[in-house]
């Protein structure tokens, strides 16, 4: 790998960490930003003479198991988002209220839609 090899592998390096601190702060709009830079890093990254030595490799290794880090964490937060919106939607189908009848009946008591429910 040449110099700029070297130096886009610790690049990336820099990038993946930024990359970390916005995912384990849910920085949604950094996460946007970094995306393109990751990218074009890579781009050039892949485009290197594969002549790597020693030092490289183990750079590169580092950029593996950063890289394979920040894959789980967009996973975990996947995870989180759905589950978020699966709470969310059950509590939007929730009924309101209910209450019981004479005969033991379980009956639901919503307001009418488009009024203003007003409370003591």
């Amino acid at each position: 790998m040449s110099r700029s090899a070297r130096a886009d592998l610790a690049r990336m390096l820099v990038l993946l960490d930024q990359e970390k601190r916005a995912l384990k702060q849910a920085d949604m709009a950094g996460l946007i930003r970094l995306a393109p830079r990751k990218e074009a890093t890579l781009a050039r990254i892949e485009a290197a003479e594969p002549v790597p030595k020693s030092d490289e490799v183990d750079l590169a290794r580092q950029v593996q198991r950063d890289a394979a880090r920040n894959a789980q964490l967009f996973e975990a937060a996947l995870r989180g988002l759905r589950d978020a919106r699966s709470l969310i939607e059950r509590f939007k189908a929730r009924r309101d209220d209910q209450t019981y009848a004479r005969d033991g009946e379980r009956h639901y008591v919503d307001p009418p839609r488009g009024t203003l429910e007003k409370r003591a």
